[in-house]
């Protein structure tokens, strides 16, 4: 039942791939930020295959998008 129940949850994480499409950059860069611990991941498997949280990889964006967002308390003259 257990084994069960982790196969289920591991079905629900993302592969590099999957995040690598989902935010529409390179491999390189997922598998870059999760050296620098800026993208939570997780090893699964006996190869240790990188797996991603769908709620890291949001929280990750919203967290990331906060540099890229122009700073609307700025006046303009």
């Amino acid at each position: 039942m257990k084994q069960v129940m982790e196969e289920t949850k591991l079905d629900r994480m993302l592969t590099v791939r999957q995040v690598a499409d989902f935010l529409q950059v390179s491999i390189c860069s997922v598998r870059r930020w999760s050296d620098r611990g800026t993208l939570k991941f997780y090893r699964v498997g006996s190869r240790g295959d990188r797996r991603y949280q769908r709620e890291d990889v949001l929280h990750f964006l919203e967290e990331s998008s906060r540099y890229f967002m122009p700073d609307n308390r700025t006046s303009r003259a």
